[in-house]
């Protein structure tokens, strides 16, 4: 029988056949008296149908009365059972289904998530608490840190790991989500716009519309050269990546400070994949560990005997047992005392009080402000914490490690390559008052 997971975050619900992704859905829906959209269908409406949508459907589940005029939608449950029963019409389901859910949920959503399963068609055979499942195979001992981007919050689970991994609390901070960072970009490209070129997308449903779909790209550039040049209805503004950090401080301090309030001296914070599409994202905090995008799917293959059921009164599993010390294989180095402030190459060194551009010129590397045609990697400041982003298909290597994922800089890390001697040093540069 063919096992797959289905993890459960309104961000994108994803369904998994084996490890491999096959789907991932928005949790939205838009309402019409006749019909119903939901996932990407209803995301590319939602803009031009305001007063139609509904995206609190997963974050709120429950039997709440809703008003509508659909009779098929009586309540956040319904438009539940509408958006599984359309995963399942887009792809094939496994014939076994582990799922993964926040570790917020009530003991009342939990039950009714098991009712709108069955109804669906979907044969649940485990369901299980997402941060355990992601840092059961990884975590080292000691109390370590999960921490998940969802649409409306973010998730701080606390995880304590000896021979068990087991989730003692899980934090909500609020207006911390997905849309909330969106919200807060679209008033930076609207400004822009505005601006630039007295142009207000916001002035009709289907350029507003526009603005959110272009968005996502226009953010993942400006992260990889430090500004962009958003194009739309034959208008172009520009928008620093700067820009697009400042205006998500307030969110990003809000995370910042769950995570300092339940996080201990040598915790690991594990941070999901969701995290490196947000400005800032992968500085939310030192000793910090991305989970690859199919963490979910690799750690519940692993353990699937000890999450499967045999009996259909499933109970949420919020405890794993742990690897051994000797087989864990995550390493997160402690930081130094020091963070960098400044790129050393050579004589010149460069304050990275705005994004940094690493990139080969003439068979050497250079360090410049200026945004270069093929960026190898960028430096970003966020906070006072100083992070590199390497382009896709550059290798790098950080302190003679191949760099795999964004990290941040301390003072005294090397960015070098592979069988070169040429690096740059991240320094620390100190001003002292006479």
């Amino acid at each position: 029988m063919e096992q797959g997971v289905l993890e459960i975050n309104d961000c994108g619900l994803r369904v998994f056949s084996g490890t491999v992704e096959v789907l991932e859905s928005p949790g939205i829906a838009v309402i019409e008296p006749r019909s119903i959209h939901v996932g990407t269908a209803a995301q590319m409406r939602a803009r031009s149908h305001p007063t139609q949508v509904n995206n609190q459907f997963w974050h709120r589940l429950s039997l709440e009365s809703l008003k509508s005029e659909n009779l098929r939608c009586r309540h956040h449950a319904d438009l539940a059972y509408c958006h599984l029963k359309e995963i399942c019409e887009l792809c094939d389901m496994p014939d076994e289904l582990v799922v993964a859910v926040p570790g917020n949920f009530t003991r009342e959503q939990l039950a009714l998530l098991l009712g709108v399963l069955k109804e669906s068609g979907i044969h649940t055979v485990g369901l299980v608490d997402t941060a355990t499942a992601c840092t059961g195979n990884l975590s080292p001992a000691g109390v370590q840190l999960h921490v998940e981007l969802q649409l409306h919050q973010t998730l701080v689970s606390r995880i304590e790991v000896n021979q068990r991994a087991t989730v003692t609390a899980a934090e909500a901070i609020a207006d911390a989500g997905l849309h909330h960072f969106q919200e807060a970009w679209a008033r930076v490209f609207t400004d822009a716009f505005v601006m630039q070129c007295r142009f207000d997308p916001l002035h009709s449903a289907g350029s507003e519309q526009q603005l959110y779909d272009l968005m996502p790209q226009w953010v993942n550039r400006a992260m990889q050269q430090g500004e962009v040049l958003a194009e739309l209805d034959d208008r172009t503004a520009k928008a620093t990546l700067r820009q697009l950090q400042d205006a998500t401080t307030p969110i990003l301090s809000r995370v910042r400070a769950m995570i300092e309030n339940l996080e201990e001296s040598t915790s690991v914070k594990f941070i999901s994949h969701r995290w490196t599409e947000i400005p800032g994202g992968i500085q939310l905090a030192q000793r910090m560990y991305l989970l690859p995008r199919d963490c979910i799917a690799q750690s519940i293959s692993r353990r699937w005997k000890e999450l499967h059921s045999d009996t259909p009164a499933l109970r949420l599993i919020n405890s794993v047992s742990a690897l051994p010390e000797s087989e864990v294989t995550v390493q997160v180095d402690y930081p130094s005392e020091t963070g960098a402030t400044h790129l050393l190459y050579g004589h010149r060194a460069l304050a990275a009080h705005q994004p940094l551009f690493v990139f080969w010129h003439e068979d050497k590397f250079q360090v410049t402000p200026t945004p270069p045609e093929h960026p190898a990697a960028t430096v970003t400041n966020h906070a006072g914490r100083l992070a590199l982003r390497v382009d896709a298909g550059v290798c790098l290597m950080l302190n003679g490690e191949e760099i795999t994922a964004p990290i941040n800089l301390n003072a005294g890390d090397k960015i070098g390559i592979a069988n070169r001697h040429d690096a740059i040093t991240a320094i620390s540069v100190e001003h002292y008052e006479t």
